[in-house]
């Protein structure tokens, strides 16, 4: 039995509804943002087994609590990448429809920030804006629709054409990205070891259902390395819980993420923990958090996190996943539906100094005012 997680609907990651009704569909051309990033900086890895003269217990164990951002806060680039498709047949159909292919991209530079008159200890941080990208694209035979989002931009490309592209023109309204950078638009909680409990956007109530419809929240969420209350050695092994931030985190499904300790490395040159993430999920009847039915559930997830030893800060997180689920539409049984949705996805979660600015994207195209 997986483990549940207490979430409020505000976990949930909205699809651009407001800009996509009824649509299906990717373009051809898939996300290429993870292009050319890897694991690992250019500097060499070296493991040791005595990271620096610090307190180990008798058994070579050390401790490495999870901590908040301190005071100043933590600068991080997240880049996300989602592939997938979703399809849908009726019971009363001769033959299933063509799928619905989509893809979803994200960039974004944000800060982890403590709550003021709160410790680093504290079980919330609030998260600032300071750049983001993303594109969402839906294709099926008939159909194609793409958006795209940066900075001062949005543009809105419905089967090949664009409806919409302000490039050179200031946004105003709740369509700015813009109006986002440099403030805080969300609160996440957790408790004591590191696991997200609670998602939830800050500001204005236009603002709120702007950033609910980008799945910056629960990218992050999903990013956040769990980190046990006890001394740990190498072997050491823990569990998590996390959404994914794609089509089935939507609907609520959970995976239970072991956590092991493979060891101690000097990364980006600091003395650092490196920590294996897995989890696998073959399973029927399955009941997400949210409380949304699927009939089957196949997942795989897997990560390495490097967390510095001094101060128990994450520096870099790598994940992937693969899942695929499948349900059936409850109401009238004889004109049922049954609906399935497999997706992958790339993330990259890594330290940045905040104090500098990128004139670039991650695909090397550049950034626009």
């Amino acid at each position: 039995m997986r483990a549940a997680l207490s979430l409020t609907a505000a976990f949930t990651i909205g699809s651009i509804a407001i800009w996509l009704p009824a649509c299906a569909g990717k373009s051809e051309h898939g996300p290429t943002i993870l292009a050319g990033i890897e694991p690992a900086t250019n500097e060499v890895q070296t493991r040791i087994s005595d990271p620096r003269p610090r307190a180990f217990d008798a058994e070579g164990r050390i401790l490495l609590p999870y901590r908040g951002p301190g005071k100043g806060g933590v600068a991080y680039r997240l880049t996300l990448e989602v592939e997938g498709e979703r399809a849908a047949r009726k019971s009363s159909d001769n033959k299933r429809q063509p799928p619905v292919r989509e893809s979803r991209a994200l960039e974004v530079d944000f800060r982890k920030l403590p709550v003021e008159g709160t410790d680093s200890r504290n079980d919330v941080f609030l998260v600032g804006l300071d750049a983001l990208r993303y594109t969402q694209k839906q294709q099926n035979p008939t159909a194609s629709r793409e958006i795209e989002l940066a900075d001062d931009r949005l543009r809105i490309a419905i089967n090949g054409e664009t409806s919409i592209d302000n490039r050179g023109t200031r946004v105003i309204g709740p369509l700015a990205p813009r109006i986002f950078l440099g403030r805080i638009f969300g609160v996440i909680s957790h408790d004591p070891s590191g696991n997200p409990t609670k998602l939830s956007s800050r500001g204005v109530p236009a603002a709120r259902q702007f950033m609910n419809e980008i799945p910056i929240l629960g990218a992050i969420a999903y990013a956040m390395v769990s980190l046990p209350q006890d001394p740990i050695g190498p072997g050491s092994s823990w569990t998590g819980v996390r959404i994914p931030p794609s089509r089935s985190g939507e609907l609520g499904l959970s995976l239970t993420v072991d956590y092991s300790l493979a060891g101690f490395e000097i990364f980006e040159g600091v003395p650092c923990a490196m920590i294996v993430l897995d989890a696998h999920i073959s399973e029927n009847g399955v009941t997400s958090v949210t409380g949304h039915p699927f009939d089957q559930v196949q997942a795989t997830l897997n990560g390495t996190a490097w967390v510095e030893l001094e101060n128990s800060l994450v520096r870099r997180v790598v994940l992937s996943d693969q899942i695929r689920a499948r349900w059936v539409d409850p109401g009238d049984p004889r004109k049922t539906t049954e609906r399935r949705i497999q997706h992958a996805s790339k993330l990259v979660l890594a330290l940045r100094d905040p104090a500098s600015r990128s004139n670039k994207w991650s695909d090397k195209t550049p950034r626009f005012d």
